[in-house]
Order: structure tokens, then sequence, then C-alpha cells
């Protein structure tokens, strides 16, 4: 979380591809007296956090007297190898933060207890979008939801008065509209489509992504040819950056801090990176709206806590995921970090409503805030992964780039997708 580690791509592959010791196990009983010992795994968030965790740490435990929680902290891009590996001996740790593409195989597998069900009584305190991205198999919820990040759109406006803009686009369609007269009158991009954002702009405009059980993949739809044909049309007027649709993408952040794309939509925490990249592109930056908003289709991303059914202290160690995100804890977290809470009692909080919108990181941290607040955040399915963003991109590169026809493109892309979700089934 401290270098906004959102998705652990390759570790996620890996993971898809390792046994992890068996199928669905019995339910853990998480009825019995909260005591003993837990060990409790984060991702980064060693050193950065190192007081809050202490100090969250002592309160549960004196919270309980006779209860002892032993916190480890790994590398990201280890995360995905080590549950993998203590999957298969049966040593994962008794409560475990990780984000929902790097849990989503255990989930599928059942391996981890059911929070729609052992945590039933705390549902509805948290954002409805951030509870369903746990949700794997049925109505089985794997993790309660932690901490969140959802975008807002970054705007360079030195290039959109260039382009005699004067409004924010709301949606997709006025997006690449803008992006057409950006590259007519300013010279530039309007925005990088990138591998990692493409399934979620899909989600935005109302293509599925998978059926309601994640067993096919649903991307050939009109509304994503439509929107792939507009992509192509916009590449070859020079609203793409020519040399981010291919084998080795460029970062769109750093096309945008080079100030060669005019709209970024990216969490807010970018606005840092950007300031420390171009001082002088942060001076003309503005922020407003996700693309999704209005359509109440703006993407999210989770971080949760799981707890294995082979826990030997399930009791304890449901007790202390509830009290880490519990609304007061959550608030404390994000007051100190760029990321959101995933209750909605924390996000009611002055310091997520109030404050200087002069102030770029003030603004964007309302505007996100209240799309999480507000039902305005939806979920992609914890089966389009790195792996499905990767297969996907591959197989619309070419329509973008002109040289496929966008229905074929996206016919060959749902075959190979629903395979994959077809392999990872058996």
């Amino acid at each position: 979380m401290g270098r906004n580690t959102w998705w652990i791509g390759i570790g996620a592959l890996l993971l898809a591809g390792c046994g992890l010791g068996g199928s669905a196990q019995p339910e853990a009983d998480t009825s019995g007296e909260v005591k003993g010992t837990i060990t409790f795994q984060t991702i980064q968030l060693s050193p950065t956090f190192d007081d809050y965790l202490h100090g969250l740490i002592a309160a549960f435990e004196k919270a309980h007297p006779g209860t002892k929680v032993e916190w480890t902290d790994i590398p990201s891009d280890a995360a995905a190898r080590k549950v993998s590996a203590d999957s298969v001996t049966g040593k994962l740790p008794d409560v475990m933060d990780l984000d929902s593409a790097t849990l989503a195989p255990l989930g599928r597998r059942e391996l981890v207890v059911d929070m729609a069900t052992a945590a039933k009584d705390v549902k509805d305190t948290y954002v409805p979008s951030a509870w369903n991205s746990f949700a794997y198999t049925g109505s089985a919820i794997a993790a309660l939801p932690w901490y969140l990040n959802t975008p807002v759109l970054i705007s360079n406006q030195s290039l959109l008065t260039k382009a005699g803009i004067q409004q924010q686009p709301s949606n997709y369609d006025e997006l690449i509209e803008q992006s057409k007269q950006v590259a007519a009158k300013a010279k530039v991009a309007g925005f990088q489509p990138t591998e990692a954002g493409f399934p979620s702009s899909l989600l935005t405009i109302g293509v599925p992504l998978v059926n309601d059980d994640s067993t096919q993949a649903k991307v050939n739809t009109p509304e994503a040819q439509k929107f792939v044909a507009a992509l192509a049309e916009l590449y070859k007027a020079g609203g793409i950056p020519p040399d981010s649709v291919s084998a080795k993408e460029r970062s769109e952040i750093e096309t945008f801090s080079d100030a060669k794309s005019a709209y970024l939509e990216a969490g807010g925490s970018r606005l840092k990176i950007i300031k420390q990249n171009s001082p002088a592109v942060y001076g003309e930056v503005a922020v407003g709206k996700p693309l999704g908003d209005a359509a109440k289709r703006t993407w999210v991303v989770a971080h949760g806590l799981a707890v294995p059914k082979k826990s030997a202290n399930a009791a304890t160690a449901l007790a202390f995921a509830k009290f880490v995100t519990s609304a007061d804890n959550q608030l404390a977290l994000g007051k100190q970090s760029s990321v959101f809470p995933s209750t909605l009692a924390s996000l009611n909080d002055a310091f997520f409503t109030a404050g200087d919108d002069k102030d770029l990181t003030v603004a964007a941290r309302k505007i996100a805030a209240a799309s999480l607040h507000d039902g305005k955040t939806i979920v992609k399915s914890a089966a389009v992964d790195a792996e499905y963003a990767a297969a996907l991109w591959s197989a619309v590169q070419p329509a973008i780039l002109g040289k496929a026809d966008p229905a074929t493109a996206l016919g060959e892309a749902e075959t190979k997708l629903t395979k994959i979700l077809k392999d990872r089934r058996q």
C-alpha cells in the first residue's frame, strides 16, 4: 500500500497455476472464545505503517486479555508465492491481508472462512462494491474489506485550453470526442488506454466481462465493438499515443507527466507522482469526477482480511479481522495514507467530505470518497485478473491499430478468455 501496489499480476498468475492444498474444506468454528495466539500477515505496509499497526495490535490485545497477535509483513512481489507455498503446507497465517486478485485462487477453492456467514453482523457497515470484491463462489465472501482505491479524472488544463475545451468529459463518448479535438489542436494524445485499465473501461461502458457465474467471457458486445472501433479511429487521428499500443506499452502516468496526453483516470495518489515527475505539468492539473460516475460504474480495487478455514484459532482471527476493519480503525488509517476506508461510517467523516478544493489532494479525496459512499462504484468479477487483462489486450491491440475488425478481435478474445476461465475450474 505504501507504494500503491494494487495488482500483483505475476503473482496472481503463479497462484492460478499452483496446487493449493485441495478443494473446499469444512467451515471453521468462529464461535469460540477470543483468546490465544494468532498470526497476522500484511503486504508491504512496513515500515511506513509500523506505528499504526503496532498500536492496533496493542489495542486489540488490551481489549481481549489472553490474546497475542504476531505480525509479519512481506514484500508485494513475494505475496503470491508465499500464499501458494503456505497453502500447500497448511501454514497460512490466521489473518491475511490480500488484494482481491491474489486471494482469488483461495476464494475459488473455498479455502477461507465465508464472511457472509461468519461476519454477517457487520456486512452492512461496508461499501457494497467493496464487500462484493471478494465474492468468488456463489454467495460466499472470502474476506472482510479493508482498504480501497478508486479513481478521479486528472486533466492538463493547458492542453485543454489549446484545444478549446472548457468542460471535462463525463463519459467515454465525450472523452473520445474531446481527445480528437486535443489531437487536432494541441497536437498531443487525449488519453492512453492500457492493458491493466482496459477491462475497467469496458465495465464502465456497460460490458459485463463475464457471465453471472464467471464461466464464460462476455466481451463481444455491441458496446465493446463500438468502443474498440472508436479507439481505432482515435488512434488513427493521433488521439492515442503512438507508442502505447505495443508489445511493451509506455506507462500512462509517464505519458501524462510528459504533457503528451490531456487526461488520466487514476487514483488520487498518482497526483504525488505527477508532482514529483513534472512540477510544471502538476501546476496545470485539475481533478474531476471519474468517467463512470454518472452511470454508477466507477471502478474500485480492494484489499481485504481473510481467515483460512484451517486456522487453529479462527474465533480470535475473525475477531481481529473485524477489529482492524472497524470504522474507527479504518478512519485512522485513511487519515495517514492515500487509501480509502471500506466502511461507510468512515467515509462520512469530515476528512473525506470537507476541505479546500484548491488543494488537489483534498479535491481528489472528496470526489473519490463520494463515489464510494454514494454507490457509484462497481467491482469487476474476481475472474477478471491480470491473466484475463493480458489476454484481452493482446486480442484487441490489432483492432485498435486498425489491422483487424473489432467484432472479429473481440470474438477471438471471448473464445480465448472463456477457455482460460474453463481451465481454472478443472
